[in-house]
């Protein structure tokens, strides 16, 4: 800012030395140097006068007003004189048939007699004008006023010429060297504002939180940003709710262009609701396609402006008839205007250009690493669909052979039922421990939870070693490859078999420094090694290898496959020495008791699928339940609530696209005991006021579903 003011203080001096300098070579009464606006209003930057005009001017500055034919002249002819207002026109003959003479470039050519009108209103008796032409355009002007009758040699007059020019030729200096002020400030204070973009994510984001940080870029009010669809502003800007007329024609406006107006209220009527906050508007595209804008807010500025006669020029009888005519007085003519901001000028185009270049381009790489990302992210979810597809065709390939095992002698199929429904319930399990892998756990029960289900007898598997705590990775990589060896021992190994057995045993082997677990499968079928690797066989090739920096080996011996996995010592860390064997599943499979408060209460459950809950109800009713009701939404559960009141409530959390959060509220209202249900891992799903609420898992195990009941109706009955 401070090099603007500099170079701002450096043009007006130039001004006023030339005013003073021109004034002094040819002795003008008075000498005025014009500076245009974009609006062709030109306005007085410098004076320099004879002291007697002081009592008869006083401190007035006119204004100039040039019509379109009039600038064209001015700009081919850089100097015109006249020598005495009230001079005879000679009229020149022309050769008939000749096409009219073109006398732009003589001195001596006659002015508009209105022109003459004017500056004897005004009291001047001869006039001399300078064109200042910069980039081929009307830039400024120099006006020579005399108060009588004046002549200029030919000599002054190709002075004043070349004058002229080397004025022009010093503001085209002082303007670049402003541009290149402006450009160095710009870049640095970009490159200040996008210093910490590059390690941005969410480029939106970090605009809406730095958007303080571009208000000096260009000066203005207030700045609001459109990005994502959402609106950020800053300073004096309309909120959001304010701008949508903005919003909707940004694109119409400016596109892929800055667009811009210190008068908006000329472009659209409704802008007047925005004032006086909001008169003019820049908006800066700020991404490769249209879509995402910035916009900058200039207050309104009423400003009262003197002119040498009324400026708005009206037909009217004169000396020369129903004409245009001159301004009757030298008689100040105030004129305010209103709904107008200060004008955007040449340097805040220079710096708004400067920073939709850079924006555009930070937001062009944000939008291309976002394509990037999703693509990635599209290929990772083709890879876990196809793992997950993997997955399901196991377990449901384990849960055929679960169900196509014979069922042994001494075994009712009701009991047989409820092993296998045990089994499956302990897949649920070993899923779990997969899912929780993120922060370690224990090695006992990840393999337990795997080899659970397929245990037939007490001594089907055996696991020795001591408790042993893995860390994720680790946990995450050996949960995947029991499963794998798992499976494949069901499909093709020894739990093929009824006689088959499973020995796996982990320890830690000081030599080598590393922990050691093995898998040895005896009773099974003859095994060989297979000449088609499947996703079983490359997993326990590669993953420990791979993933953990170990080692994994495997052989088909005649008794059974045996497989040797080695992983550093830091993967591992000894909690509590032990030897067992796993616990017997089927002894978990007592029914209620005929004393239970349950089988006496009434039931509400919740559930949207109806296999699920045909379930649970008959396997509540087995055990001695009567009253269930069974619903399936959470209009149905509200409605049965109210109509009768339950005793204890199943819920399931998710119900389709809803949730029961507000059956569970209700509930809670009336004190009414409830539980829920989820297929999910943990209870981050469950809202903080229902924390305490207990939280079964899917697959239902219907003993803990009844123990968790009895503990509740308990529990409410001592509260009672």
């Amino acid at each position: 800012m401070l090099d603007r003011i500099r170079n701002q203080s450096d043009m007006q001096k130039l001004f006023d030395s030339v005013a003073r300098l021109l004034r002094g070579m040819l002795h003008y009464d008075r000498v005025m140097v014009y500076r245009f606006d974009p609006d062709w209003s030109g306005k007085v930057v410098a004076e320099a006068r004879s002291p007697v005009l002081e009592s008869f001017l006083g401190q007035h500055f006119p204004s100039a007003d040039i019509p379109a034919q009039a600038r064209d002249l001015y700009r081919r002819a850089l100097i015109r004189t006249i020598g005495d207002v009230g001079y005879t026109p000679v009229p020149l003959d022309e050769l008939p048939g000749s096409p009219p003479l073109d006398m732009s470039f003589s001195q001596l050519r006659s002015v508009s007699p209105i022109h003459c009108e004017y500056l004897t209103n005004m009291g001047v008796g001869a006039s001399m004008s300078v064109s200042l032409i910069v980039d081929g355009e009307l830039w400024g002007m120099i006006a020579c006023h005399n108060y009588s009758p004046k002549t200029l040699s030919l000599a002054e007059r190709a002075v004043v010429k070349m004058f002229g020019e080397f004025v022009a030729l010093r503001i085209v200096v002082l303007l670049r060297t402003n541009r290149l002020l402006v450009t160095q400030r710009t870049h640095a204070l970009i490159e200040n504002f996008l210093r910490d973009s590059v390690s941005m994510t969410d480029m939106p984001s970090y605009l809406r939180a730095r958007i303080a940080d571009l208000e000096p870029l260009v000066p203005c009010d207030g700045l609001a940003i459109w990005v994502d669809s959402e609106w950020t502003q800053f300073g004096v800007a309309p909120s959001a709710e304010h701008a949508e007329h903005l919003i909707e024609s940004a694109q119409k406006l400016a596109g892929s262009h800055i667009w811009h107006t210190p008068h908006l209220c000329e472009t659209f009527e409704w802008g007047k609701t925005l004032l006086p906050d909001v008169a003019g508007v820049m908006i800066i595209p700020i991404s490769p396609q249209p879509g995402d804008y910035l916009f900058l807010f200039r207050k309104e500025i009423i400003q009262t402006l003197n002119w040498g006669g009324d400026p708005k020029k009206t037909y009217s009888s004169g000396p020369h008839g129903s004409r245009l005519t001159p301004r009757t007085s030298f008689a100040i003519w105030k004129e305010q205007v209103q709904e107008h901001s200060y004008p955007w000028t040449t340097d805040d185009m220079e710096a708004a250009g400067l920073l939709r270049s850079a924006l555009i381009e930070v937001m062009g790489a944000y939008h291309q690493q976002q394509l990037k990302e999703r693509s990635e992210a599209d290929i990772r979810q083709r890879m876990l669909n196809e793992e997950l597809s993997h997955r399901v065709k196991n377990i449901l390939a384990v849960v055929q052979s679960l169900m196509a095992r014979p069922v042994p002698k001494d075994r009712t199929m009701q009991e047989h039922f409820t092993v296998l429904k045990a089994r499956i319930n302990a897949l649920a399990r070993a899923h779990d421990q997969v899912v929780r892998a993120d922060g370690g756990g224990l090695l006992r029960p990840l393999v337990e939870a795997e080899l659970e289900p397929y245990r037939l007898e007490s001594g089907t598997v055996s696991l020795v070693g001591p408790d042993l705590w893995l860390t994720g990775r680790a946990l995450s990589v050996i949960a995947l490859v029991i499963h794998e060896l798992a499976t494949n021992a069901v499909k093709y190994g020894s739990l093929s078999r009824r006689e088959g057995r499973i020995y796996v045993e982990w320890k830690l082997d000081e030599d080598a420094n590393e922990w050691v677990l093995t898998w040895q499968e005896l009773g099974g079928p003859p095994v060989a090694a297979s000449t088609r690797k499947g996703f079983g066989s490359v997993l326990i090739d590669r993953a420990i290898p791979h993933e953990l920096n170990g080692r994994a080996k495997c052989e088909f011996r005649t008794e059974g496959l045996f497989i040797r996995l080695s992983l550093p010592r830091h993967h591992a860390e000894l909690v509590v020495k032990e030897a067992i064997s796993m616990r017997n599943v089927e002894t978990e499979t007592s029914g209620l008791t005929t004393d239970s408060k349950l089988t006496s209460s009434s039931v509400l459950i919740v559930e949207d699928q109806l296999l699920i809950a045909m379930d649970i109800e008959q396997a509540l009713t087995e055990n001695g339940v009567d009253t269930i009701r069974t619903v399936s939404s959470v209009y149905e559960g509200l409605q049965a609530i109210n109509k009768q009141k339950p005793d204890i409530a199943l819920l399931d959390f998710n119900l389709g696209d809803e949730t029961s959060v507000e059956i569970a509220s209700k509930l809670k209202e009336k004190n009414i005991p409830f539980l829920f249900a989820t297929g999910y891992a943990d209870r981050t799903m469950i809202p903080p006021e229902f924390q305490s609420v207990p939280v079964v898992r899917k697959p239902y195990a219907v003993q803990t579903v009844i123990h968790e009941m009895e503990k509740l109706l308990a529990h409410s009955s001592a509260g009672k």
